[in-house]
């Protein structure tokens, strides 16, 4: 048996040569707006404007579309439900 170097073959392209550009990551805007609106919600809010089982709902809204944000964008709009939801105290039935 022969040993023969690799060598390139000019047909084929560079490995990724032919793919398309990656788009930088982005927060989902709809989403985002969505979930600022809720934080925008409780912190004009005096008193929970959500009864203790719509919070629930909202909460897990939230939860599901902060999914779609980029994690430093989610990070700092929990952030700032956390503390709005602590100044407003406990949701009531």
């Amino acid at each position: 048996m022969k040993k023969v170097a690799a060598a390139i073959d000019q047909r084929q392209g560079a490995l990724f040569d032919d793919a398309p550009p990656v788009r930088p990551r982005t927060s989902d805007e709809r989403a985002r707006g969505d979930l600022i609106a809720m934080v925008e919600t409780l912190a004009g809010a005096k008193a929970h404007p959500w009864s203790a089982r719509l919070l629930g709902w909202q909460l897990r809204t939230f939860a599901a579309l902060s999914q779609r944000l980029t994690p430093i964008d989610a990070a700092a709009l929990k952030a700032r439900l956390d503390a709005e939801l602590a100044r407003l105290g406990p949701a009531e039935d």
